[in-house]
């Protein structure tokens, strides 16, 4: 596969003059680009699953816990002797005891499973897979000149076929550069998440997204396939908007500015 990090779209089209394309061109492209068949690119994002279980994790951090640190892995697993719960009851010894022990539970932390982290990793990459797979199916539809079941998804995007089915440059980059760079994302995470190693160093619980302020579903990236939104637009894994679109939400934006600065001066 080439190298899809600064792919140049300008040198497939440096041969032609004409506005509107053959819509098999962008399955050309991809086939170009990935160096494969476009069946075999749909079974290949297919395939590329997490495979690593809960068990196998935990299983892995335990044996690392005893390879890097045997000492405090027999301190932490040994059962702690009963201290007074009430503060003032406690002796230095049970003050440096306990402080030690802190210290060793943090220490220990980098051996203990999150199962959260595994869940995120799936979550993530199953969405990120049928964002591809979507976007793949309306390559495959429009090339086939099969659009009919996704005319409304057509509209919404803003991608533009003349008569005969033949579509736009600037429509074949807006579809293929984000299904890319998601094809390349979703090798990243799953990379990640099937690499035991990972699991030592990042953990993730639902307890501290949300001390942290997060809400679940704002780690994840959004089902959809466009962002109509002129601030996010430029996220790579959205289809990007197109010229009418921008024009659009610019106008609507400048509509919504004029209401409120409207009802300011009428306060």
């Amino acid at each position: 596969m080439k190298n899809t990090e600064n792919l140049n779209f300008d040198s497939y089209f440096e041969n032609t003059s004409y506005q509107y394309h053959d819509a098999k061109f962008m399955i050309t492209i991809l086939e170009s680009i990935f160096d494969t068949k476009f069946e075999d690119i749909k079974k290949a994002i297919d395939n590329t699953q997490i495979v690593v279980t809960k068990e196998q994790i935990i299983k892995f951090l335990d044996k690392k816990f005893e390879e890097e640190d045997s000492e405090l892995k027999k301190r932490v697993e040994t059962p702690k002797p009963k201290r007074p719960q009430n503060l003032i009851k406690l002796t230095i010894e049970d003050i440096e005891a306990r402080t030690k022990e802190f210290c060793d539970e943090l220490s220990a932390r980098r051996y203990y499973s999150e199962p959260y982290s595994l869940e995120y990793f799936i979550t993530h990459s199953n969405i990120v897979r049928n964002k591809i797979l979507l976007l793949l199916s309306v390559i495959e539809k429009i090339g086939n000149k099969d659009t009919k079941s996704i005319q409304d998804l057509l509209t919404d995007l803003d991608i533009q076929l003349d008569a005969n089915g033949n579509i736009l440059e600037e429509d074949i980059i807006r579809l293929i550069a984000p299904t890319i760079y998601n094809i390349g994302k979703l090798n990243e995470k799953v990379a990640k998440a099937n690499d035991l190693s990972t699991y030592l160093t990042f953990k993730m619980s639902k307890d501290d997204l949300y001390k942290d302020g997060w809400l679940e579903g704002e780690i994840y990236p959004s089902t959809s396939l466009q962002m109509k939104d002129l601030y996010y637009c430029h996220m790579k894994d959205y289809v990007p908007l197109s010229s009418s679109q921008r024009v659009k939400l610019r106008e609507e934006q400048c509509r919504n500015i004029n209401i409120m600065l409207k009802r300011l001066i009428n306060l």
